[in-house]
């Protein structure tokens, strides 16, 4: 996949390129083109970039900074929580 990004980078408008996630044979319309656009929108781009990089085939290891916050927050609230066992306990008295 590197390697027919790199080819494809190199190539000059007009040639006859592939994209390097699916494999489509294409004339490259632009200095900056190196995927198709057979398939709609980014598919391929995002398909080679979440591949290229080993970091992003683990999806579990990257966590974004809102989800980081959102989890430290809940944990927050979960420790004073003392949940249906307090309240539970507090109604004896």
């Amino acid at each position: 996949m590197k390697a027919q990004y790199n080819k494809n980078k190199t190539a000059k408008v007009g040639e006859l390129i592939k994209c390097p996630s699916c494999g489509t044979e294409f004339e490259k319309p632009y200095y900056n083109s190196i995927f198709c656009n057979t398939k709609g929108k980014t598919i391929c781009k995002d398909y080679y970039w979440n591949n290229v990089t080993p970091s992003k085939r683990n999806n579990t290891t990257r966590i974004s900074p809102a989800n980081r916050k959102f989890q430290e927050d809940r944990k927050t609230q979960m420790e004073y929580d003392d949940g249906l066992d307090f309240l539970l306990d507090c109604g004896d008295r």
